[in-house]
């Protein structure tokens, strides 16, 4: 199944959660809410790069001030939710396993034999985590918000849930 629909709704409705009862992924009933960061563009701020390495000074100054992110909760399902909850522990998890297994490899090379079933185990865990990295996009919608802050677009959403939001937002 391609998420490839997009849903346009009111910031204020996805702060508080008050969006159609219909998981964002699945089109399955939603059993909860699942926070999602939103980044808003920063508009003609990026120009300020073009004024080379004072122009990135200032940027950085005023970067906390003229980039606002929203912390929207979007309908999910159960299934869904521990989807993407697995995924994030596994990325984490996983990261730091491979990560710190290589280092304890270079450790244990005096003992052969348990370096190179460490730096197996290292190897195998960073798969699982770049794999989990990969997919982690493919289980929640991207959203962006629009210029004039008060609509946020949510990509990759699936079509019960676009029709849902279609469905609320008529009048009557």
């Amino acid at each position: 199944m391609g998420l490839t629909d997009s849903a346009r709704v009111r910031v204020d409705d996805a702060l508080v959660g008050h969006l159609p009862p219909v998981c964002c992924m699945t089109g399955a009933r939603a059993d909860g809410f699942a926070p999602i960061i939103v980044p808003k563009r920063l508009g003609a701020a990026w120009l300020l790069l073009l004024a080379g390495p004072i122009g990135v000074a200032v940027l950085a100054s005023i970067w906390p001030r003229v980039r606002v992110r929203y912390l929207v909760r979007l309908p999910m399902s159960a299934p869904a939710f521990e989807r993407m909850h697995l995924l994030q522990v596994r990325r984490l998890w996983c990261s730091w396993l491979g990560g710190l297994g290589l280092v304890a490899t270079l450790g244990l090379l005096w003992v052969p034999i348990l370096a190179m079933a460490v730096f197996a185990v290292s190897v195998l865990s960073t798969i699982v985590a770049v794999r989990a990295h990969v997919l982690l996009p493919w289980t929640f919608p991207s959203a962006v918000a629009e210029t004039g802050g008060r609509w946020i677009v949510l990509r990759g959403v699936h079509p019960g849930f676009v029709r849902a939001v279609a469905t609320r937002r008529r009048p009557g």
